[in-house]
């Protein structure tokens, strides 16, 4: 267990099993929201992720949660996935120290950037991870989400669209990248997106998701649209490999 910031008797350290109830609190009482126990004990013991608190004694505060993935050119990004940090214990930079801790995880060192997706609306979020080097670009993106569908073959070819199981703390899911890429059709879009909704129902996952630059909305298939539904809009924020945020 690393404990790498003190104040008073609070401490940021690697989360370790026992926490697992602590998490589950703050998860409910920042989105109400419960947490998948197996993931929260893979992220703790695995080393493709990384799950960091904020305790003081045995009572946990906040966390923030990253994982690797690897985009089709084999690029690997280090997701910082959540933070969160009960409302009574804000205003003490817990959020910004957890963002810069998670991002000096040995595994974060063998990204090629830390990046985190952020909602619009959320200035408080998006004010943590600014202070320890994150930028965005500000292009707007929307978040799309279909639901599973068994049916589709997923023999066949969707390229250039990349295709994400991801397991997070909250859900299962199936992330689309480079849905509205050049060169691909609106034919090919929904091959892609059938091929994935199979795929989300032959795993039992929530759902298959697709952030989209607001400006390429009119690029994506109608057909698509008309099925996704709009769960918010968010920012991506990125960390340069080269950066070591401070804590």
């Amino acid at each position: 267990m690393d404990v790498v910031w003190k104040r008073d008797m609070i401490h940021l350290r690697r989360a370790v099993p026992t926490d697992e109830a602590g998490i589950a609190r703050v998860a409910h009482e920042v989105w109400n929201q419960a947490i998948l126990p197996p993931v929260c004990q893979a992220q703790i013991t695995t080393p493709g992720a990384a799950l960091w608190v904020a305790v003081e004694g045995n009572d946990v505060l906040g966390f923030a949660s990253a994982f690797l993935t690897v985009d089709r050119r084999g690029k690997r990004r280090w997701e910082v996935d959540l933070l969160a940090v009960r409302p009574v214990h804000r205003g003490q930079h817990l959020g910004r120290r957890l963002v810069a801790c998670i991002c000096q995880a040995p595994q974060a060192r063998t990204a090629a950037l830390a990046r985190a997706a952020i909602r619009v609306e959320n200035v408080a979020s998006q004010r943590a991870f600014e202070s320890v080097g994150f930028a965005t670009d500000r292009q707007v993106h929307e978040l799309l989400l279909w639901t599973p569908q068994p049916g589709a073959d997923a023999a066949h070819s969707i390229e250039p669209v990349t295709l994400l199981p991801v397991d997070t703390l909250t859900y299962r899911g199936l992330w689309i990248e480079g849905l509205t890429g050049e060169g691909i059709t609106p034919e090919g879009q929904c091959q892609a997106v059938r091929v994935a909704r199979s795929w989300a129902a032959r795993e039992r996952r929530l759902n298959v998701g697709a952030l989209i630059p607001r400006c390429e909305l009119p690029a994506l298939a109608a057909e698509l649209q008309s099925q996704a539904s709009v769960h918010g809009t968010y920012y991506w924020f990125r960390l340069p490999p080269l950066d070591k945020p401070s804590i």
